[in-house]
């Protein structure tokens, strides 16, 4: 399973290459980040820091192919007008990729510092002004202003989304909510569809809900993308 797992990674970076690279800005930034994490593997980072937290999974890093990610933003129609919060963005390769080939604004968050600081030194050395990133935990994200919240919950408990949908109460009316391998079961969600996502380690479900209650008023303006 390892080596098959590595050699879809490899195959994944090769269509990206061909795919994605024909955007220069992107090509650079993607670059940039793999040289960034040359001698850093993603996964033996987000592993130390949870075991410093004293977490017993310390296994729940995982990465969005961009083939995928593509196809999510197809089949749900996420548009350039769009703004996209990732929970947990880790190396933060995918909100490169939404703000540079797609062209929304997109925010990313997550709380191992090592994947903020190389992401946001990205930001500013190639001046991405439609691109953020913050280092806090998914429970403290500004939910006032998304359109589209995109959640890789495959290693998330039932209790840890439970607890994410109270701050999630601030969302805008008729938000996008996307999940990874199970959908929201709670009365302000609608479910509006499904897809079949691939992912390294194998197929799982994508789903789509609809925010049905209207939050709190945004505070945060785009012009605070700006850097």
């Amino acid at each position: 399973m390892f080596f098959l797992i590595k050699f879809r990674l490899l195959l994944e970076q090769f269509q990206v290459i061909l795919r994605y690279y024909k955007t220069p800005l992107f090509a650079l930034s993607d670059l940039a980040l793999g040289v960034l994490y040359l001698f850093s593997n993603p996964y033996r980072t987000c592993r130390k820091f949870l075991q410093t937290k004293g977490f017993s999974s310390i296994h729940a890093y995982g990465e969005t192919p961009l083939t995928t990610l593509e196809h999510l933003v197809n089949v749900f129609q996420i548009t350039l007008n769009d703004r996209w919060l990732e929970l947990g963005c880790g190396r933060g390769k995918t909100c490169l990729w939404l703000s540079l080939c797609l062209g929304c604004f997109v925010r990313g968050v997550d709380w191992v510092p090592q994947f903020e600081s190389k992401a946001s030194l990205l930001v500013r050395l190639f001046s991405l002004p439609r691109l953020t990133f913050l280092r806090q935990s998914i429970y403290h994200a500004d939910f006032s202003w998304p359109s589209v919240v995109f959640l890789y919950s495959t290693c998330m408990s039932e209790q840890e989304i439970n607890d994410l949908l109270l701050p999630m109460q601030a969302l805008p009316y008729q938000a996008k909510v996307i999940t990874i391998s199970a959908p929201l079961t709670h009365p302000h969600y609608r479910l509006i569809r499904s897809t079949t996502a691939s992912f390294p380690w194998g197929k799982t479900k994508a789903y789509l809900h609809e925010h049905l209650k209207d939050g709190a008023p945004p505070q945060t303006s785009l012009n605070d993308f700006v850097l």
